[in-house]
């Protein structure tokens, strides 16, 4: 159960892609608008983030749709539950008080004249994300019970789905939006980090021009059924490449058996040693890979293209191997900002300001990787939605909280100054950069310059 939870929770902060396959969503009834909402026009690009918003009479505020009235926009915030993971397992993924943070920056943008006049109510809800039984209950109590307009969350696998796909409502993912979740919401899902499956892509080019698959027999790899659609956009540059792919396995979802789950990686390794593999290109979480390249002692490259790699110790030190496994190992992925970056930006400057007046008898731990990240991704999470929010105008619907993020063109966040969103691109974020593992500090450390890979839509 440990090693289960170490892997899906590192999606929190950093958008790893080894979840459950129980996590499919149920449909819903979609819910009536107030009335029959048409699309707007779409708004002028906006090349910056709008300033604090002042009360704005000359635009008509109607009650528009479930969630929003003429005085009032219902965000909702759904949350790993760090504190009860750390209780049930004694895992600590990094507890920090997200509600109260969304809570405080709803309470200052509302002193400044909230969005366009109207107020910004928060309701929030966390969830235990083994499985997708939780996070269902969290989706139907937004939706059906407290009439919940858009959903900033941190859901895992296709559990956000139930928010768009089901009800029909637009989804701000901190990490997860792919083709496949975009097609099924309907334009509604939205990410910050980079396209899931554009990191793989853009990681995998990025190998390819360093000459790391040269001359070597490859074996990519992948673990839940639902990663696939990784292995299908790589696979295929890979040829393009002339890259030798000896080996394509998917390992099987991980369940609450660590024996299982083990005893499936074991056997992956096991033939791509028998095939003489000289580099596993690893489309997944980096733990399973890595423990079951220990276990068997087995001496070959690791190349990651997973998010997990930028999450510095987090995951790592969940995982059983040795260094000599890790420094074989490698990745091109997903850039984040680090912490001196974070707190030198004057936005997650502005949100702990905003957190420490509101609430002064939690004082932060600014020493703390966990509390940076933390204020970095809630403050960048919320800070986009109020900024489609304020685009989309007095007439806030689905289809115009769309357009209005689709005609934001390159904007910024905090701690990202070179996002954009477009009719064809639903996440914020498209810069990669390069890790390696370092054994002095413990964690993967950036390698290189950051760069921007292709998009896929």
């Amino acid at each position: 159960m440990r090693r289960l939870l170490a892997i899906l929770l590192a999606f929190v902060l950093f958008a790893a892609a080894c979840g459950d396959d129980s996590a499919t969503a149920p449909a819903a009834a979609d819910p009536a608008p107030a009335d029959d909402p048409e699309p707007a026009d779409d708004p002028e690009p906006a090349d910056e983030p709008a300033d604090d918003p002042e009360p704005t009479p000359d635009i008509e505020l109607t009650d528009s749709y479930r969630g929003v009235t003429s005085d009032s926009i219902t965000i909702g915030v759904a949350y790993i539950d760090a504190q009860r993971i750390n209780d049930l397992f004694n895992i600590d993924i990094g507890i920090t008080p997200v509600e109260e943070m969304h809570i405080a920056w709803a309470a200052a943008l509302n002193e400044r004249g909230g969005v366009n006049g109207r107020d910004v109510v928060v309701e929030s809800g966390a969830f235990l994300p083994v499985g997708a039984a939780e996070s269902d209950a969290i989706c139907l109590e937004f939706m059906e019970d407290k009439e919940i307009f858009v959903v900033i969350g941190q859901f895992l696998q296709d559990n956000a789905l139930c928010i768009t796909e089901g009800h029909g409502h637009p989804y701000v993912g901190h990490f997860g939006e792919t083709p496949e979740r975009q097609r099924r919401s309907g334009g509604l899902f939205f990410g910050l980090e980079i396209n899931q499956v554009s990191q793989r892509v853009g990681g995998t080019q990025a190998m390819i021009e360093d000459g790391v698959f040269d001359d070597k027999r490859v074996a990519v790899v992948w673990q839940d059924p639902a990663d696939a659609q990784y292995a299908e956009a790589v696979l295929p540059v890979l040829a393009d490449a002339g890259v030798n792919v000896v080996e394509e396995v998917e390992v099987g979802a991980a369940s609450t058996d660590d024996i299982d789950n083990d005893a499936k990686w074991d056997i992956t390794i096991e033939r791509f040693a028998s095939s003489d593999i000289d580099i596993i290109l690893n489309l997944s979480g980096i733990v399973g890979v890595l423990d079951a390249v220990g276990r068997a002692e087995f001496v070959v490259e690791i190349a990651h293209t997973n998010g997990q790699t930028a999450d510095g110790t987090t995951v790592i030190e969940e995982s059983t191997s040795p260094d000599a496994v890790r420094e074989r190992s490698f990745a091109a992925t997903t850039f984040k900002p680090n912490a001196e970056e974070s707190l030198g930006d004057p936005e997650v400057q502005r949100c702990i300001a905003e957190f420490e007046a509101a609430f002064p008898d939690i004082e932060p731990d600014l020493t703390n990787s966990d509390w940076i990240n933390g204020f970095t991704n809630q403050c960048r999470a919320f800070a986009f939605t109020i900024l489609v929010l304020e685009t989309a105008g007095g007439n806030i619907t689905p289809n115009t909280f769309v357009s209005a993020a689709e005609g934001l063109g390159k904007f910024t966040l905090p701690a990202m100054p070179e996002a954009s969103i477009g009719p064809d691109k639903h996440s914020a974020g498209s810069t990669l950069i390069r890790y390696v593992y370092s054994v002095e500090d413990e964690q993967y450390v950036r390698s290189g310059e950051p760069f921007v890979g292709a998009e896929i839509g």
